[in-house]
Parts: structure tokens; sequence; C-alpha cells
């Protein structure tokens, strides 16, 4: 699960309970009504985080974002990049841990050592793989 994906279900998490212990609270009839109120909002919270974490853990969309959120915050992910020319042969490759940025004419990453890298592939090809860390 991202951390955007955890404040936010923690933020609603917390309005959904906020309003059923008030809802219960309102209802007059005493703590029983407060009590079932807080294990309502409890119960609806745990559907709802039940169904995010299913999102990130099971489907394809949900294990990029996840990936793509530990690529940002752990200084990237191992991948080797080649460039290919129009005849597809090798002009240069790069291999290390970095984040790779996409546009629709170039890609931009900053290799191990601080360097940074701007590939326009207008006139070629960019394939970028991440690989396991023996590969290097």
């Amino acid at each position: 699960m991202t951390y955007g994906a955890i404040i936010v279900c923690s933020i609603i998490t917390l309005i959904i309970v906020g309003m059923c212990l008030g809802i219960g609270y309102s209802a007059g009839s005493g703590i029983k009504d407060v009590i079932i109120g807080g294990f309502v909002g409890a119960l609806i919270s745990a559907i709802m985080w039940g169904c995010v974490g299913w999102y990130y853990n099971s489907t394809e969309a949900g294990k990029r974002a996840r990936k793509s959120q530990d690529s940002n915050f752990n200084g990237g992910i191992t991948r080797r990049v080649r460039v290919y020319d129009m005849d597809g042969d090798v002009l240069e490759e790069y291999t290390g841990k970095f984040d790779v940025d996409y546009g629709s004419e170039r890609i931009l990453f900053d290799d191990e050592n601080g360097k940074r890298h701007v590939i326009y592939y207008k006139s070629g090809t960019v394939i970028v793989d991440e690989i396991e860390e023996k590969e290097k």
C-alpha cells in the first residue's frame, strides 16, 4: 500500500468512526448506542482497509503503484538502460540503481554517481529493464 493511500484511509477511518460514534451518541439511549455506533464505524473502516489492501496486493495497477513508490523513496530500482540506433546496434548501456522519468520524447535519470542522463529517442530505441542485483 502506498503512503498516500495509508494517509487517506487513516483520515477516512477517523471521519467514519467519529461520525458513527456521533450518531450513536445522538441516538440518546445511552452508552450501548455509542458502542454500537463505534462498532459499525470500525466495521465499515475494516472493509475499506481490506478493499484498499486487496487493490494494492492483487491488481497489477496496485503493484505498479507500490513499485513506483519504492523506487521514489529508495533511490530507484536496479535497472539496465540500453540505447539502440535505427539499425538495432547498441549505442550505450547504463546499469545501476536509479529512478527513470519518462517523457514523450525522452527519458531522464541520474546514475549512482549523480551524473544526469537525458536520452532523446526520436531516432532510435531505448529499453529500460529491471534487473536483479546479481546481474550487475
